[in-house]
């Protein structure tokens, strides 16, 4: 299982703040840290109910009773968050041990500490503290899978359908597919439905959303996974923004075992977001020159965002007949620099199946071809939630290269 990271909001008006934590973070390569700052605590409360973090970190001032009415409302939105103290020594006159000294803070709701400037020692040293000892005792959530790409026609769409629904398959009614290409969003159409409300209505209420309120809002489809669809029109897309999307995906997991979510070929804020809450990322390409080309360029942006390699599996959709000078896999691993996990042949079938509204996986194909290397891609999916649940041995290993079963011909059944 991937390590999932430890996402900290901190709270302050200090400027120097940023700086402190992005420099104390580079210093814990073994810890996957997520950074989210705020300015007060209007804002906070919003990022915390948005977000989920599970450390929220606050400078400390002597207005105890805001900090008491913030502390009440993060216990009743997140109530798994640990809140710490942000302190300078001249603060607290040099008396930071005196539980004396300390025990306004605790009473305002503070559950531990943390001196500025900020090392990377110290905070290491508390998260350790925290969350290695915590790790067992949080409920289980869900894995969140995206498919993602920086070129549109690349079959992304396709291969999140199937993907749902063949998890869906053995796993009914508990996976969650959401439709993130805001602009273009297809799955719906993929499965033959016209559904009454969208991801927009998840938005609107955003205030009172909950575990259930999403349940109900998504819409059940017979193969037994439930589609969040994207908005109808382009207007109604607008009102869907980052800190909507962290909210929603952030429920999701807590309602589904599996989210498997369809994003807009564009890395902008929203799809930035979806990556910031993504246990895995399938990056699908083509293999055609200009989207290799694309994809070499795309990979560093990915990993410059905090979305590692740890986290990305390669995903080479052939969704075209082969021709003449059609690239070979030495040659498109060799100009990535990486090898590929997933390789998927060309399948007339797969045409078909989506013009009918069908996920082509819901057939006879799951033993070649195609259905072959989704069903090993479905296994990745579900050792990831297997390993959160404790009932695999988790080693964050890439899976080996799914292509060296799959055939790059066209395949003969429909």
């Amino acid at each position: 299982m991937i390590e999932k990271p430890v996402h900290i909001l901190v709270v302050g008006h200090d400027p120097a703040l940023r700086d402190e934590w992005d420099a104390a973070v580079e210093g814990l390569p073994a810890r996957r840290v997520l950074v989210t700052y705020a300015s007060g605590y209007a804002q906070a409360e919003d990022y915390a109910r948005n977000r989920q973090p599970e450390l929220v970190c606050v400078e400390l001032t002597t207005a105890f009773q805001d900090l008491k009415l913030f502390a009440k409302e993060l216990r009743r939105t997140v109530p798994a968050a640990v809140l710490a103290g942000l302190f300078w020594e001249d603060q607290l006159g040099g008396r930071e041990n005196d539980p004396m000294v300390l025990i306004d803070y605790v009473r305002a709701g503070i559950q531990d500490f943390l001196r500025r400037p900020l090392s990377s020692t110290e905070l290491r040293q508390l998260l350790d503290r925290l969350f290695t000892q915590r790790t067992s005792l949080h409920g289980t959530v869900g894995t969140v899978v995206s498919f993602v790409s920086n070129k549109g026609g690349v079959g992304k769409s396709t291969l999140a359908v199937n993907a749902a629904a063949a998890l869906a398959r053995r796993y009914p009614e508990q996976v969650l597919l959401i439709d993130a290409s805001l602009q273009l969003g297809v799955c719906a159409l993929m499965l033959d439905l016209v559904p009454a409300t969208t991801i927009v209505d998840a938005v609107r209420e955003k205030t009172r959303l909950d575990e259930t309120m999403l349940r109900q809002l998504a819409v059940p489809h017979p193969c037994g996974l439930y589609l969040l669809a994207a908005p109808t029109n382009a207007v109604d897309a607008s009102e869907v923004d980052e800190e909507s999307v962290y909210r929603i995906l952030n429920l999701a997991r807590r309602a589904f075992p599996f989210v498997v979510v369809d994003t807009f070929p564009l890395l902008d804020s929203t799809v930035m977001a979806v990556l910031d809450v993504t246990d895995v990322g399938f990056i699908v390409m083509q293999g055609t020159a200009p989207s290799i080309v694309g994809m070499v360029k795309f990979l560093p942006m990915l990993k410059g965002l905090g979305f590692g390699e740890d986290r990305q599996r390669l995903v080479l959709n052939q969704n075209y007949r082969n021709f003449a000078g059609n690239l070979k896999l030495t040659d498109i691993e060799r100009r990535l620099g990486r090898q590929l996990q997933y390789v998927f042949p060309y399948q007339k079938g797969i045409l078909v199946a989506a013009n009918a509204g069908e996920p082509y996986i819901l057939g006879l194909h799951r033993y070649f071809g195609f259905g072959r290397e989704m069903e090993a891609l479905v296994d990745d999916i579900a050792e990831q939630q297997s390993a959160r649940r404790g009932q695999l041995s988790a080693n964050g290993a890439v899976k080996p290269a799914g292509h060296q079963t799959a055939s790059l011909t066209e395949e003969t059944a429909s």
